[in-house]
This record gives structure tokens, sequence and C-alpha cells, in this order.
């Protein structure tokens, strides 16, 4: 499956870039190696594509698990190697699922937001489960922001930002709820301002 996608890749690049004029940023900022928790956020059903599109990096994310009851997109996910999570509830299958993942080195993404934003930006805010699997596993987290007009022939822009790295507290008592949050929403901020850096500074 792994093979089609790598065949499938130069041709998918080519059709964004000319309709819809996709532009990456800063890919010497990946982490190429090793455990890694891609953050995005989050504005059409396309955007595990851009975000993968031009990186050397498989990217398993978690997706709704309402998203999986539908056919077609259900199977593209899958395709993608997504995995669901019942939101709402303490999924431990998911969260297994993310753990799994990074002990053997993979890259997982997730959308802190939990959701699409659709243009609302800033007013969704962090869940706390980004910054929770970062601390429980030591894996850095990889921001990436994807925006701009997502229509044909818009400008669709996807840029990368400095890993971060999220320690354990040194007294080693563990970080609460509220504390998870808003270390997630730290993330969350630094990822949506990379959307105002301009177009013109770092293209790779």
């Amino acid at each position: 499956m792994r093979v089609f996608v790598e065949i499938c890749r130069p041709i998918v690049i080519f059709l964004a870039s000319v309709f819809l004029r996709l532009k990456v940023y800063d890919r010497d900022k990946v982490v190429k190696d090793g455990p890694v928790i891609f953050a995005a956020n989050h504005e059409t059903a396309l955007d595990v594509i851009f975000i993968e599109m031009r990186i050397k990096r498989h990217i398993c994310w978690m997706a709704k698990a309402e998203l999986f009851e539908k056919k077609l997109i259900g199977a593209f996910l899958r395709f993608l190697k997504a995995f669901p999570v019942k939101r709402g509830s303490a999924d431990v299958t998911a969260a297994r699922q993310v753990y799994k993942i990074l002990e053997e080195g993979g890259a997982f993404g997730i959308f802190p937001q939990g959701t699409r934003s659709k243009g609302r930006g800033r007013n969704l805010k962090a869940r706390h489960g980004l910054a929770k699997f970062a601390v429980e596993t030591g894996a850095p987290i990889q921001p990436v922001a994807i925006y701009g007009k997502f229509k044909l022939f818009g400008k669709i822009r996807v840029r990368y930002g400095d890993p971060i790295y999220l320690k354990k507290k040194e007294d080693g008592t563990p970080y609460t709820r509220e504390e998870y949050t808003a270390m997630s929403q730290q993330v969350l901020d630094y990822i949506y301002d990379l959307t105002e850096v301009p177009d013109g500074n770092s293209k790779s």
C-alpha cells in the first residue's frame, strides 16, 4: 500500500501545485527520525494529505470515530493509516495505539482542537491530549500550520515550526488536566502564529 502511495505522490504534488497553488515552508525543521507528534490546525478533510505531501515521514492520524462510519471517508482514512477515537470519553484503545506508534519510533498526528475549525481559527481552543501524549512519551511535538484559500486555484500554505519538547515536572508529580490543556493551548497559539509569517520567509 505504501508503495502505491509513493508512486502517486509526485502526481498529487503536481496537481496540488497547479490547481491549489500549494506551497510548503520550512521543511528543514521537520523531525526526520524517531518518534514525533505532528500537531496542526484543522481546516479541511484534505489537511492530512497537504501536511504529509512533501516530507519523508508517514503520519498516522487520529480521527473522530464517526468518520469511520461513512463508507467512502472511512475507507480513505484507513488507507491513510488513520485510526478512530471516541470523543467525549477516555478512549483507552486509541491511547494505546498512540503509545504503540511512538514507542516504535513512528509519527503520530493530532489536531489539538479535536475538530475542524472551518475558518474559526483561534476561537476553538486546544484539548489536553496533545500535551499529555508528549509528556508521557517524551516525543517532540512538530507544529505545522495550514492556511490560505481552500478552493480551486486558491493559495494553500503549509508551514512547519520548530519542534517543541515538553518535559515532566522535576519533582515527579503529574500534571493536572488543566495544566495539560494550558500547554496544548500554547502549542496551538504558536501554530496560529505561524499562519501570520509572510510568505516570502524560509520557503523549502
